[in-house]
């Protein structure tokens, strides 16, 4: 028979844990179930504890949400939150609602925009923690005040995982959102790459995967950005033994349905078939490639331009690094094409030592040697259209874009490491990493845009600098604390006023 057992500590508060009682003949045995923390409503079954908060357990309907509309009164040894964080919720608030993107990200759920917002925060401003501490920080930041009917206890964050990663709520996001960035119909160029996720639950989209050499069970996320702009548009997912070369056609298919028409396309190596290439023609999607060695058409197009590539005629600077580039007419599964074949010297004079060194160890001809140092830095890239050489290359490295925002995502928005025990929970997080990432990503290109050396402003401190300024909380109204220079600094960066004083929302 189960029962609560209530215990009175040395610091005067009662503390509440669930036991279990069973007789065996004259003895009676006792259990112990579980701990469910300080008592703070007896009469009401309320308790708080520091994995699920402030709830409500009876032993008729066990765990539950505090009652609609329950009030208690505090007691004496409580402390209020009089004071708060304040200034990077503030900020990040009124930056929030300048975004054209915003009303994509108040069709989310808008039944639980408070619990979308609050995450989405958390994620933003805080370091990387697992969910179970943000009702802590919630209780303490502006954020409270902001988003007083979210829902962050932990069994209430699960749910909410859940309910945000379901399809038709993805669908129904990206149209709106789409919508928000091109017109029907309006064209675009793209950038495409995917990103491994180990993670060791057992999910059938965790697989054993064999990227670049490295085998790690894992399922891939694949994010598509604009390539003008840099900002996400669009990501998918799919189990870690899929290849990259797989996901092409299906991407662009989906991407189709949304009515974005795809005018030009970025790609890395991983992602050339014969399949990809003829649908990209198929559609009159232009794009730009690069071969992987192992290719027919690299090694062809390598024999017969290497001999003379290194002539003066062949120079090219890109920044600081000089390179001899060559471009060749090609046929591409049936379709004509364009080859740059090139060698970058700063990656050749890199390999040079070791590979000296290696052939040496090795006991190489003096022909099977000169024919590997003269592969060093090659590298071919392929194109539907002709492009003039000296742009072939600040082209294709707009890929780094996509690889900076993997970087946004994993570092910025808590995508790793990843604390999902189901599929459903597993799409709602990469769902809300996506909405936390187009946030981070646009933030960080205005500070980087709008800032100057003086400013001696940047994207990873700014968020820092504000959370130094903090709030105090009356009955009907938030005065925020005097601001020193550097939050004027980022405040006044965005044009953004911050008031003496703010109406408490009942």
């Amino acid at each position: 028979m189960a029962y609560i057992r209530y215990i009175t500590k040395s610091n005067n508060r009662e503390y509440a844990s669930l036991a279990s009682s069973a007789r065996d003949g004259k003895q009676v045995g006792q259990q112990y179930l579980g701990n469910l923390g300080l008592v703070v409503d007896k009469e009401n079954g309320i308790f708080k504890s520091r994995e699920l908060g402030l709830f409500r357990y009876t032993l008729e309907s066990g765990f539950s949400d505090l009652p609609e509309g329950y009030v208690r009164e505090p007691r004496g040894d409580e402390k209020e939150s009089l004071i708060l964080d304040f200034g990077d919720s503030y900020f990040l608030w009124e930056y929030m609602k300048a975004q054209t993107f915003m009303p994509a990200l108040r069709a989310v759920l808008p039944d639980q925009s408070d619990t979308l917002f609050t995450l989405l925060f958390f994620r933003i401003l805080t370091d990387k923690k697992a969910c179970c501490h943000a009702e802590t920080w919630y209780q303490g930041n502006y954020v409270s005040l902001l988003f007083p009917r979210a829902k962050i206890r932990s069994q209430r964050i699960s749910e909410f995982m859940a309910a945000v990663g379901a399809e038709d709520v993805q669908r129904s996001f990206f149209r709106e959102y789409l919508g928000c960035l091109y017109e029907e119909g309006g064209a675009t160029g793209i950038l495409i790459d995917s990103s491994g996720l180990p993670n060791d639950s057992k999910l059938s989209v965790t697989q054993i995967s064999n990227h670049n050499g490295n085998i790690s069970l894992e399922a891939r996320l694949i994010y598509v950005l604009d390539r003008k702009t840099g900002m996400p548009i669009y990501f998918r997912y799919c189990p870690g033994n899929v290849v990259d070369v797989s996901t092409l056609c299906t991407t662009l298919a989906e991407l189709k349905q949304y009515k974005v028409d795809i005018d030009y396309a970025i790609l890395d190596a991983g992602y050339f078939s014969e399949d990809n290439v003829r649908e990209l023609f198929r559609n009159r999607v232009k794009f730009v490639t690069r071969l992987a060695p192992n290719r027919k058409l690299f090694k062809d197009v390598a024999r017969a331009n290497l001999p003379g590539l290194m002539d003066s005629e062949n120079a090219v600077r890109y920044g600081n690094r000089l390179l001899y580039i060559r471009e060749e007419v090609v046929d591409i599964y049936g379709n004509m094409g364009f080859a740059y074949v090139g060698i970058d010297m700063d990656s050749r004079n890199q390999q040079l030592k070791r590979a000296a060194f290696s052939a040496l160890d090795d006991r190489l001809s003096p022909k099977d040697m000169d024919e590997k140092m003269a592969r060093l830095g090659l590298f071919v890239l392929v194109s539907s259209e002709c492009i003039p050489i000296d742009e072939i290359l600040p082209l294709y490295y707009t890929r780094q874009q996509i690889e900076q925002v993997f970087d946004v995502g994993k570092n910025g928005a808590d995508l790793l490491p990843i604390r999902i025990q189901t599929e459903e929970t597993f799409r709602g997080h990469l769902m809300l990493t996506f909405l936390a990432t187009v946030v981070l990503q646009k933030l960080q290109r205005d500070i980087i845009k709008k800032s100057k050396k003086k400013d001696k402003i940047n994207p990873e401190g700014a968020t820092m600098v504000l959370r130094n300024q903090k709030c105090k909380v009356f009955d009907e109204a938030i005065v925020p604390q005097e601001a020193v220079k550097k939050v004027n600094d980022v405040y006044r960066l965005f044009g953004i006023h911050c008031p003496a004083l703010i109406a408490k929302c009942s």
